[in-house]
């Protein structure tokens, strides 16, 4: 800049020699283009001062906006590991209002009470194979393993809350996982009364499924003693589920169920005579023949059963329709040991203003099943119970079902000794109020 400003001043002290030399209009048109020249040059210097100052400014404001991301960079690091944890944990849960009413024709008066369940669950992904599963319910009237009812009417006392599910699982290939802890059921079921649904089993379960072929193992605990052999119950199915023509689809399957260690325990406990009952009975045989050995009440079977199962899906109209037979036997009772249940199904009670109805005729002789495992509705929850049972579900809005269940049953009273086959009426209506979330 200096240097332009000198070689202008110097050529304007130069024009008079210049002028001697020269006719005066060549000198002036000379010394006019040479200050032209050295304005644009000027010009363009400063122009690139200008950007060169510009240039220095965008970078210091965007080394000053670096360091401050820098200094966030830990909270922003945070923000993502806890955003990346969120997104592997789920919740599921459901709440179930209930009128209940009993009439058994065994007792003088008939039984009216309301009963509550909560279910809340935690689905947590530990990687993209393993998953653990934690969930809390009601504990149901005395910890039945069978319920998780709790009834009202209790001087509004606390009601209990008790682990329903607690394991992990591991699922290495698509098709194939393993469970650990306390499991749900591992094996294919049908709308039948021979499995109580709110059994959660203490121990483990593999299953498989490959194209249309299924089969699952398990293996529980459901005693256990420091003097004695542990109660335990193993068993397998093997199925098929595949699509016919016509779009009816099946569903077939066969099981095994070896319950150990439970023949000849007792059943009920007594203090005279001194007799302490088998962790692995709950509330007495619920059923199953007994006898008396050494002043004590104990099972007087094994139990082994096989469980055949069929039931077919197919539209009736736009309508869902299903079907279903159950079949089970004791392999190792000595008599009574056959039970059988068959049901239909209109309708699905899903979306909003959806409905279903549902019929189911099951007969369970006295020890075809292990009475600890029948469900507690039917029946009273015990063995040698048959007759039907008629549902109706409505789903008003997302996520409530309003619900009617009627079991019209017959059932023989657990007997002392000898059971003497008496039939008697046994009626129960429940009336649901359901919520999921």
């Amino acid at each position: 800049m200096r240097t332009l400003v000198a070689s202008a001043v110097g050529a304007l002290l130069a024009a008079p020699a210049i002028a001697q030399q020269a006719p005066a209009s060549t000198a002036v048109e000379e010394l006019r283009r040479d200050l032209e020249s050295l304005t644009e040059r000027l010009e363009r210097v400063e122009a690139e001062n200008a950007y060169l100052k510009d240039n220095a400014r965008a970078n210091r404001k965007e080394i000053a906006e670096a360091e401050v991301a820098l200094a966030k960079l830990p909270d922003i690091e945070k923000g993502a590991k806890a955003a990346d944890w969120a997104g592997k944990i789920k919740l599921k849960g459901d709440f179930r209002y209930r009128h209940e009413q009993i009439d058994d024709s065994s007792l003088a008066t008939d039984r009216l009470r309301h009963r509550v369940r909560v279910r809340l669950g935690v689905e947590a992904k530990v990687n993209d194979t393993v998953k653990a599963v934690v969930q809390l319910a009601t504990a149901g009237d005395d910890r039945d393993p069978r319920s998780t009812n709790q009834t009202l009417g209790e001087g509004s006392t606390r009601k209990g809350v008790g682990l329903d599910l607690a394991y992990a699982e591991w699922a290495p290939v698509q098709g194939f996982n393993v469970q650990l802890g306390k499991i749900p059921y591992a094996w294919q079921r049908t709308g039948s009364y021979f499995w109580d649904g709110d059994i959660t089993w203490e121990g483990g379960a593999a299953r498989i499924a490959r194209g249309p072929f299924f089969a699952s193992a398990f293996g529980a605990w459901l005693s256990e003693s420091g003097s004695g052999a542990d109660a335990n119950a193993f068993g397998g199915q093997v199925g098929v589920k595949t699509q016919l023509a016509g779009g009816v689809g099946l569903t077939a399957a066969v099981g095994y169920f070896d319950v150990g260690a439970v023949q000849d325990e007792i059943t009920a406990g007594s203090a005279t005579p001194a007799c302490t009952a088998n962790n692995a009975f709950f509330g007495g045989a619920q059923g199953n023949r007994t006898q008396v050995v050494g002043g004590c009440r104990r099972l007087r079977d094994d139990y082994n059963m096989v469980e055949a199962l069929a039931q077919v899906d197919l539209k009736i109209g736009k309508l869902p329709f299903a079907a279903f037979v159950d079949f089970i036997q004791n392999q190792d009772a000595i008599d009574n040991d056959t039970g059988y249940a068959f049901g239909l199904t209109l309708g699905k009670a899903g979306d909003p203003k959806s409905w279903e109805l549902s019929y189911v005729y099951q007969d369970m002789e006295q020890n075809a099943q292990f009475g600890q495992f029948v469900d507690s509705d039917f029946g009273a929850g015990t063995t040698f119970s048959k007759g039907s049972v008629v549902k109706a579900a409505w789903v008003p809005a997302k996520n409530w079902t309003l619900s009617g269940t009627y079991f019209l049953n017959e059932r023989v009273l657990p007997g002392a000794a000898a059971v003497t086959e008496t039939w008697r009426d046994y009626d129960r209506l429940q009336l649901d109020l359901n919520y999921k979330f």
